[in-house]
C-alpha cells in the first residue's frame, strides 16, 4: 500500500527526501562540473543541478502517467472513481518535488541573489492544489484520468532544461541549427502537453457530463475549477513567452542577412583590415 497515512503517500515523502539527496550527490560530480564552462560561477553549476533533478522528476511522472492512461480501459473504467494506488503516488511525488524545490527557489535568492517570481507564484499554486487534492482523494478518489493527464505536463520540462544545458555551454549552441530544432519541439510539445491536454481534460468531463467542453469545468466543483483554470492561464503565459521567443530565434536566424563590410561602422571596419594583415 502507498499510504501510510489517510493523507500522506509514501510518494510524498520520497520527494522531500530523495530529490535533494539526488542534488547533494549530483554537486559532488566532477562530471557534472566539467559541463559547463571553465568561468562558470557557483549559481551556474547550482542551477544545473537543480536542472538536472528537475528533469528526473519529469521523466519519472510522464512515464508513470502514461502507463496509467495506456493500461486502464478507460471505456470500462470510469475517469472520475476508478481506484488506483498509482493516483496517490503521481500527487505525492508532485507534491513533494514542488514543496522541495520550492525551499531551493528561497535558498537560491538567498544564496546568490537571484530567482523568478513567477516560478515562485508557479510552485505555490499547484502546491496548494496537491494539498487539497490529497485530502479529496481519501474522501472520494477523484479523477485518476485527469492526474493521469496532469501528469503529462511534466513532457516539456527535460526538452527546456536540455536546451539551458547546452545553452551554457557556450554560442557555439547559441547560433545553430540545432538550437531552432530544440526550440521548435519545446513550443510544440508545451502546446500539446500543457494546453491542448488541458482542454482535452474538459472535453472528456463533458463528454462524461453530456455538456460541452466549456461549461465542464463549472460542474466539477469550485475547488478543481479554479486549481485546473489557475493552471491553464499559467501556462498560456509561458508558452507565450516561449513562442515569443521562438519567432525572434528564427527571425534572426534565417532572415537577419549578416553584416558586410558596407554596412559596418568605421571603427569595426579598421579592426577588421587589422586583423587581415
Amino acid at each position: 500500500m502507498d499510504i501510510i497515512s489517510p493523507h500522506i503517500p509514501l510518494s510524498l515523502i520520497a520527494g522531500l527526501t530523495l530529490y535533494p539527496a539526488l542534488f547533494g550527490i549530483l554537486r559532488r560530480q566532477q562530471w557534472v562540473r566539467d559541463f559547463l564552462p571553465p568561468k562558470a560561477d557557483q549559481q551556474k553549476y547550482y542551477h544545473l543541478c537543480n536542472k538536472m533533478v528537475a528533469s528526473t522528476h519529469s521523466t519519472v511522472m510522464t512515464i508513470t502517467g502514461i502507463y496509467l492512461l495506456s493500461t486502464v480501459d478507460w471505456t470500462k473504467n470510469d475517469i472520475s472513481t476508478y481506484k488506483t494506488q498509482i493516483t496517490p503516488f503521481l500527487v505525492g511525488l508532485e507534491l513533494g518535488y514542488l514543496t522541495q524545490d520550492t525551499v531551493f527557489e528561497f535558498y537560491q535568492r538567498a544564496a546568490f541573489g537571484v530567482g523568478s517570481n513567477l516560478i515562485l507564484f508557479h510552485h505555490v499554486a499547484v502546491i496548494l492544489g496537491s494539498a487539497y487534492y490529497l485530502y479529496a482523494l481519501t474522501l472520494t478518489n477523484p479523477g485518476p484520468y485527469f492526474i493521469g493527464m496532469l501528469s503529462l505536463m511534466n513532457l516539456s520540462t527535460p526538452i527546456l532544461h536540455f536546451r539551458w544545458a547546452l545553452q551554457s555551454k557556450g554560442r557555439t549552441f547559441f547560433n545553430s541549427r540545432l538550437k531552432r530544432f530544440i526550440d521548435t519541439a519545446l513550443m510544440v510539445t508545451y502546446f500539446w502537453c500543457r494546453i491542448f491536454g488541458n482542454w482535452w481534460m474538459g472535453y472528456a468531463i463533458g463528454a462524461k457530463l453530456g455538456v460541452a467542453w466549456y461549461e465542464a469545468p463549472w460542474l466539477i466543483g469550485k475547488k478543481f475549477t479554479i486549481t485546473t483554470t489557475t493552471m491553464f492561464f499559467m501556462n498560456v503565459v509561458w508558452w507565450a513567452i516561449l513562442a515569443k521567443q521562438w519567432v525572434k530565434s528564427v527571425k534572426v536566424f534565417y532572415f537577419s542577412k549578416a553584416p558586410t563590410s558596407s554596412s559596418l561602422p568605421a571603427a569595426a571596419k579598421v579592426v577588421s583590415s587589422k586583423k587581415e594583415e
